[in-house]
């Protein structure tokens, strides 16, 4: 439609979207029409002043809605309560169809409703992460796509400290990308690469005792980046590794300033908490029974009640089954007896678990032999195999003197062999 005939008013404009609701063209049609008019028209009333958020159905007009609500979340003095009530609404009804057509709208009204329950909510949007679950869930063409509203998710989760909420969301295995998410340059290290790292640090001292290794895959550049760039995260996790107390405090010190810089001060505060629980668990592999002053002292623990921090750590590893113990009281200075795992993994719960399991790995199986299969046959892939094989390399990546594996079969999911790491 050329601008000369847009609708005049917000009057004409429903009458426009009434009329085009059977189209079976959105994109051609509807939507181009919507990108052209101006945003003062999205938060207007219409003659009679009545508001067009409550004269059109939101699913029927899920793409016109989405403009109308994107337009009042960029207003200055906006109706928090009700406009909050509107989007809530909405993101449980809407025709995903529409709403992918406009991403970019979609993912300004999710960010205006993180806005603006923060400030009905006093600085607190908590509000809002169950229906942004439920809107990704609803918008995702499926489970494994990543979508331009997960970053934003995820970041509220965080900030929220609602973790358990983004889990459902995070267990999903990402196997498709939409065209709005841009992935991170393959020739540099992007500082969001960086920040992964140092993020990545902490977590795996947490879970593992020690740095996991990152994918065989990862670029050269990648390597050299967090070496030259995490320092501070390299010695701390070297004195996490030692298992030496002392010196994990005098590290923490050291790079205090660079956590709270980075905000990674609180995961790095964990590791203080965690190196004692993995001494713990080191000390059920030497003995069977010790007593709980001998405990706290072997691990570290200092002052007058370190015992009984002894056995706070204690009761609190057996009860997340971390150790399987006994703790008596019949021995002046309380006994420490530790077992072995009782647990003979012969029930149906254990059963049931496997099935699901080896359900889940036979799904990623799939989609790699299928993935593998679209990318051997893509134009792209068989240009760059051919450059690669010729001598070349691949731009911040390896090259053929650097992996003598790498496409040394000529790739394929055939030669894929798991060492237990994707599907242990």
């Amino acid at each position: 439609m050329p601008n000369q005939n847009l609708p005049a008013n917000v009057d004409e404009l429903l009458q426009f979207i009434s009329m085009n609701v059977n189209s079976d063209g959105y994109d051609k049609q509807l939507a181009p029409v919507l990108k052209q008019i101006p945003p003062q028209y999205y938060l207007q009333s219409t003659s009679d002043n009545r508001d067009p958020l409550d004269l059109l159905d939101q699913t029927i007009f899920s793409l016109p809605y989405t403009y109308f609500l994107a337009a009042r979340c960029q207003a200055d003095r906006p109706n928090t309560a009700r406009l909050i009530q509107y989007i809530l609404q909405f993101l449980t009804v809407f025709d995903a169809n529409q709403v992918r057509l406009i991403p970019d709208k979609f993912l300004q009204v999710a960010q205006g409703l993180c806005r603006l329950a923060t400030l009905y909510g006093n600085g607190n949007s908590v509000i809002a992460i169950k229906p942004l679950a439920n809107a990704i869930q609803r918008y995702a063409l499926t489970p494994n796509h990543l979508t331009n509203l997960h970053q934003m998710f995820v970041k509220e989760c965080l900030l929220l400290k609602c973790y358990k909420q983004a889990l459902p969301i995070l267990q999903n295995d990402i196997t498709e990308i939409d065209v709005q998410v841009i992935s991170a340059p393959a020739n540099v290290t992007s500082q969001i690469q960086i920040e992964a790292y140092k993020k990545f640090t902490l977590v795996s001292l947490l879970l593992h005792g020690k740095i996991a290794q990152l994918p065989k895959y990862t670029a050269n550049v990648v390597f050299r980046s967090v070496k030259n760039q995490c320092q501070a995260y390299q010695d701390y996790a070297s004195a996490f590794e030692s298992l030496n107390v002392k010196r994990l405090r005098n590290e923490f010190n050291k790079w205090t300033d660079a956590f709270r810089k980075d905000k990674n001060l609180g995961l790095a505060k964990q590791t203080l908490d965690a190196i004692y629980r993995r001494n713990i668990q080191q000390l059920t592999q030497t003995y069977l029974t010790l007593s709980l002053a001998d405990i706290a002292d072997a691990v570290g623990l200092e002052g007058h009640d370190a015992p009984k921090m002894a056995e706070s750590y204690v009761l609190r590893m057996i009860e997340s089954r971390e150790i399987f113990a006994t703790i008596s009281h019949s021995h002046q200075n309380g006994m420490v007896s530790f077992h072995d795992n009782p647990d003979r993994y012969d029930t149906s719960l254990t059963i049931t678990q496997l099935e699901e399991q080896i359900n889940k790995a036979t799904t990623v199986s799939e989609r790699v032999i299928k993935t593998d299969r679209i990318v051997g046959c893509s134009k792209e892939y068989l240009q760059k195999s051919q450059h690669i094989l010729a001598g070349g390399a691949i731009p911040g990546g390896l090259g053929p003197g650097d992996d003598p594996d790498f496409l040394g079969g000529g790739g394929g999911y055939e030669n894929f062999i798991d060492d237990g790491k994707y599907f242990s």
